[in-house]
């Protein structure tokens, strides 16, 4: 125990001042360290559903992946869609080229092409986040960690809510140990947190929303998250595993890390996109 705890904390110790670097610093090392951790994350997707049998086009899944944050950067919406589009044509290319009919090509294609977007499509949504609300390094820094923030202290209340009032299960089949009053002390959570962060923080953005609207933004983010983290359990309880990889020790996987955050990460940017 004492020794997975050292872990732990090594690695967020390692972590959390290059992540904070990096999203400071923006631009294009941010585009890039975004597409880093897609192509991981995106390798571990592959690794899970090989573990139930599936085939999985790594490398072209990984460079998907990983171009969506770049394309966020340097293209508009319809520029995206564009990779979207040439990436659909060479994955089931190759699938059909390289893999036998017996040991079903487009399966394989249909499952790294969802791999791929699911990631580093969702997560592309940071660069926007990051990028698009100001040109002050520091406040894009806040708008990014924004629902980092939320996503962290919505799954600390879930924690610490489920152990001390749970009771009822919020999915047996999917995550067991998760419970419905765990999961109402998130959804309570993230508003509060949100108008500490929109008042105390990021001022600009309590100016902008009131109340109201960090209340709402909170709730959105808080729920994004717990939905992140279900769909990332049903996909490990499908393909039996317990952790994405063991890439990050005491912590499991990157993907394990990053399951809220693909949720509760979009549902911020398109948020404030509507509403600031």
């Amino acid at each position: 125990m004492a020794s997975d705890l050292g872990q732990r904390l090594t690695v967020a110790a390692i972590g959390i001042p290059v992540t904070v670097a990096v999203t400071y610093v923006g631009g294009p090392l941010f585009a890039v360290g975004l597409a880093v951790l897609s192509a991981v994350a995106v390798w571990e997707t592959g690794r899970m559903l090989a573990a139930r049998g599936d085939r999985f086009l790594y490398a072209l899944g990984m460079l998907l992946a990983a171009s969506y944050p770049l394309a966020a950067l340097y293209l508009d919406a319809g520029g995206a869609w564009s990779v979207t589009l040439a990436a659909l044509l060479l994955v089931v290319g190759s699938a059909t080229l390289r893999i036998a009919p017996a040991d079903r090509p487009f399966q394989a294609a249909a499952l790294t092409l969802a791999a791929a977007i699911y990631v580093g499509g969702l997560i592309s949504f940071g660069v926007p986040l990051r990028e698009g609300f100001t040109d002050d390094a520091v406040d894009g820094t806040l708008f990014f960690f924004l629902p980092v923030a939320l996503t962290w202290l919505a799954d600390t209340a879930a924690y610490f809510g489920g152990r001390a009032l749970g009771k009822r299960k919020l999915s047996p089949v999917i995550s067991p140990n998760k419970t419905v009053e765990g999961a109402v002390a998130a959804l309570l959570a993230g508003p509060s947190g949100a108008v500490f962060y929109g008042f105390v923080i990021l001022p600009r953005l309590g100016d902008s929303l009131g109340a109201p609207g960090l209340l709402a933004l909170g709730l959105v983010v808080a729920a994004a998250a717990t939905l992140g983290d279900l769909a990332e359990s049903a996909l490990k309880r499908e393909c039996g595993v317990k952790d994405s990889s063991g890439l990050l020790p005491g912590h499991g996987g990157l993907l394990d890390r990053m399951d809220s955050l693909l949720w509760s990460i979009p549902a911020a940017c398109v948020f404030l996109l509507v509403f600031l």
